[in-house]
């Protein structure tokens, strides 16, 4: 071996892989196209390598040193992390009047193992505008909760969004919040959604080179995508010619817009690409220009046993350059191996055993003696090391309203039982039109789109039946996207990587406020007692010199109520502020490629529209709605007001303005003291006298509830909304509700909200002098998913059952050998039910499996 030849050699100390992995390497030459000679470093036995993690090693001040510093910094002092949702249904469309299921995975670092960094992840209901509808924060225990959104059953049909993030991934340049669209219909038809415009944009298409750049002389790869106006990958087929209109190569596409073609650029010559589109237009394209001498890369992964490296510099490069220093770092999940060489032949090659490298995204960057990145090339690495999940049933067919017995079996590549969370969803699949490849997956995003810039079009494409044309078309798609976690030209000229946090990870909730006279001065060395009303917690504290305090690390549920009680000098005079919770990160505008609506919702809507016809009438037959009329009289309110209200302001029963309940911390409280004749139960809100009877017994009818003329439905949790936020609230009854249809018949709560969005404190009711009842904002408690059981006994089983999301259970665990077993009675509907289930290990290894059975 050449004794310029420099390979890191240092022990690695993280137990896992504490061990070198020894490989020869061989010089031999070959030789290629135009008599160069092409120097190989042939993987064979004995090539001593690092595979660097966190605790990296140093080997000296030099190129390769600085920059494996400077990545571990990155590393530990920003180590990411990321959420993940799996919904009830695939694909994400809904109705309005559906419950959206979803159980998250939080995940850190670059090996996706379970979050033990936050412990609360805030998910957001985003409307069309960009304006969150409804937000809730979930408890994490191993980097796993669950919650759920309730639509409401007039929600305006279209395509909302779902946000999940920490407060943890604000400190990221660029911050991996979770952000997937889901697509609303509406049962009733009345809403319309106008179609995007179509501006007359022309298609586009762009060219990316192998590494970069295109050079002199040097056999090359050229990637490309062509977009449609919608936004969207379209076909595109054509010729490249030079400068004297003589073809050199062909193009096609093979996958939504993408493809490669490869060629070898001539000194001298430019280039462009004469194209037809799928719509029929045509179009000239200008190739990036040609550098006069440079050096490139390429990474080849066709051969599943290894990962072939091949550096390539044009003679003019190569005669300035001869013998300098080349540096390659090769980059996947937290290891780093580091390769130093010379620039003695014009072609470098290196093979590197695939098997080595986890399932992902490889980043691959040469740089220079100097460090300067000179190219860099992004590929992906498909191993079978992820979980292998095995589903069995107690039968192969099933009747309808039978039981069904699933049994989970999981094991780690080794074939190892393992112990992970998971989470099943059951559909009847003849109410979802099923395109596995457009899915939003584990795999896909944990793996594959999170580490990417920009939209990704059917992103389970790549993982559903992985084949040689999946495998190609995703290469195709790693030279056409961006490496979104960091650059390293920015890397190794940043020498902040490592600052500070400006966000602290949660761990749970903090109770907050200020002790304060009337006057505004603060009443210090105040003894502070918080006591829940339901009993168990008791905590101690004191106001400090501005008359703040601090109850850190509660745990509690949203509408848990607590009593504060003030001791000390002048503390009975004293007024009680409790802080808000802290704004959230601002909305981004959503992608308007990603957010086109699904038209399959609106197939759904129009078969639940018919089916819950009959499910309303035999529901009828055993119920008894009782709503009368309560109308209260008071003193007449002016009509100079803001109001959402579609009947517009002085159309309400009873009007209570913002400044009426700006000292109550909760709108439970402010409805149970100030609104008449309606009683809030558990953050939901009902008139007293609207009662329904059934066979179940008696409970009253939840209100309608409008937001900012958004409609939230019947029974939505009060308890999301800020009362600082909240301008008026409008109550109404009878008449007055009769414009929201049927929907209102039990009442309709006007909420609407301040100009601007701005966010008040929330100050504490004042029960006697120095104790107060506050109802912070608290840990969401998700609702419980209803599957029937059709037992002889139940009267259900005269109701028709036409349910789309048949099972959901996101608290799924396997035991010590790996098995988890669980059970469900199918629906009415007939024909192939789906069964999804998707999770994790405690090592973040990844699973994912789909299940079919027959319903006869």
């Amino acid at each position: 071996m050449p004794a310029h030849t420099s390979i890191s050699k240092c022990p690695i100390s993280i137990e896992e892989i504490q061990k070198n992995i020894s490989i020869d390497i061989t010089w031999i030459n070959v030789t290629v196209n135009h008599n160069i000679m092409k120097k190989i470093l042939f993987t064979a036995v004995m090539f001593l390598f690092s595979f660097q993690t966190i605790a990296y090693c140093q080997t000296g001040n030099d190129v390769l040193t600085d920059a494996v510093s400077k990545l571990k910094a990155l590393l530990t002092d920003h180590e990411v992390e990321k959420a993940y949702l799996q919904f009830d249904r695939p694909y994400a469309y809904y109705v309005a009047g559906d419950i959206v299921y979803f159980k998250a995975y939080v995940t850190m670092g670059e090996r996706h193992e379970p979050s033990t960094i936050s412990s609360i992840l805030h998910v957001d209901l985003i409307n069309k505008n960009d304006v969150s509808m409804q937000s809730i924060a979930l408890q994490l225990t191993n980097g796993t909760g669950w919650g759920d959104f309730a639509l409401p059953d007039t929600l305006q049909k279209g395509s909302y969004r779902i946000r999940a993030w920490t407060e943890w991934m604000r400190n990221d340049k660029n911050p991996c919040f979770f952000d997937q669209y889901i697509s609303v219909s509406s049962i009733n038809g009345v809403y319309k959604v106008a179609e995007a415009a179509k501006q007359g944009t022309p298609p586009s298409l762009q060219f990316f080179p192998e590494g970069g750049n295109l050079v002199n002389d040097v056999h090359s790869k050229i990637a490309f995508k062509a977009v449609g106006a919608d936004g969207l990958g379209i076909n595109v087929k054509g010729v490249v010619v030079d400068n004297e209109n003589k073809e050199v190569a062909k193009i096609a596409s093979t996958h939504l817009g993408m493809g490669i073609f490869d060629f070898i650029p001539e000194k001298g010559r430019t280039y462009k690409a004469k194209v037809t589109f799928a719509d029929g237009s045509q179009s000239s394209v200008d190739l990036p220009a040609i550098e006069e001498k440079g050096i490139t890369l390429a990474v080849n992964t066709d051969d599943p046993a290894k990962v072939s490296i091949v550096i390539k510099a044009n003679h003019a490069y190569y005669i300035e350059n001869f013998d300098k220093d080349l540096n390659l770092i090769i980059y996947r999940a937290g290891a780093v191996r580091k390769v130093k060489t010379k620039l003695d032949n014009e072609v470098l090659a290196l093979d590197l055993p695939a098997g080595t490298f986890r399932t992902g995204v490889l980043q691959v960057t040469l740089l220079s003696a100097t460090g300067e990145p000179l190219s860099e090339r992004l590929a992906f690495i498909q191993n079978p090391d992820l979980l292998n999940l095995d589903v069995t049933a107690n039968k192969t067919a099933f009747a309808k309203r039978e039981n069904v017995q699933l049994n989970l079996n999981a094991k780690n590549k080794d074939g190892n039982p393992v112990n992970g969370s998971f989470s099943v969803s059951v559909v009847d699949e003849s109410k979802i039109l099923v395109d596995e490849n457009t899915e939003n997956t584990i795999l896909s995003y944990l793996l594959l789109t999170s580490d990417l810039k920009g939209y990704v079009e059917k992103p389970n494409y790549y993982f559903a039946n992985v084949t040689r044309e999946t495998q190609a078309n995703l290469d195709a798609l790693m030279l056409t996207q961006g490496y979104r976690r960091f650059v390293w030209k920015q890397l190794l000229n940043d020498n902040a990587a490592a600052g500070a946090n400006a966000y602290n990870p949660e761990k749970n909730i903090d109770i907050s406020g200020t002790f304060k006279t009337k006057a505004g001065e603060p009443l210090a060395g105040c003894n502070i007692t918080l006591v829940s009303a339901t009993g168990g917690m008791v905590l101690n504290g004191v106001t400090d010199a501005a008359g703040k305090f601090r109850f850190a690390n509660t745990s509690f549920e949203t509408g848990t109520r607590f009593i504060l009680k003030a001791q000390g000098p002048s503390a009975k005079k004293g007024v009680l502020t409790i802080d808000a919770p802290t704004q959230g990160p601002v909305i981004s505008p959503g992608n308007v490629v990603e957010a086109g609506y699904n038209a399959n919702a609106d197939i759904l809507a129009s078969f639940q529209n018919n089916q819950r016809q009959g499910v309303m009438t035999a529901s009828n037959e055993s119920a008894k709605l009782l709503l009368a009329d309560d109308k209260v009289t008071g003193p007449k309110r002016t009509d100079n007001y803001r109001s959402s209200n579609l009947g517009g302001p002085g159309h309400a029963d009873q009007v209570i303005m913002g400044d009426e309940f700006k000292n109550y911390p909760s709108l439970s409280l402010v409805l149970n003291s100030l609104a008449h004749g309606v009683v809030v139960s558990g953050g939901v809100a009902s008139l007293r006298n609207s009662l329904i009877i059934s066979s179940g017994g008696a409970r009253l009818i939840p209100m309608l509830v409008m937001i900012d003329g958004a409609n939230m439905g019947r029974g939505n949790p009060i308890e999301t909304y800020n009362p600082g936020s909240i301008e008026t609230i409008e109550i109404l009854k009878g008449a007055n509700a009769s414009i929201y249809g049927m929907q209102g018949g039990a009442g309709v709560l006007v909420l609407t909200t301040r100009q601007g969005g701005e966010k008040e404190e929330v100050v504490s009711r004042e029960m006697s002098p120095g104790i107060f009842s506050i109802e912070p904002k608290g840990f969401y408690k998700a609702r419980e998913f209803y599957s029937p059981r059709y037992d002889a006994a139940q009267p259900a089983a005269n109701i028709p059952d036409h349910r789309t999301t048949i099972f959901w259970k996101p608290d799924v665990t396997t035991d010590a050998d790996g098995n988890a077993l669980f059970n469900f009675y199918n629906a009415d509907g007939t024909g192939t039910y789906r069964v999804e289930i998707e999770g994790i290990d405690s090592k973040g290894n990844l699973g994912r499996q789909v299940y079919r059975y027959k319903v006869e």
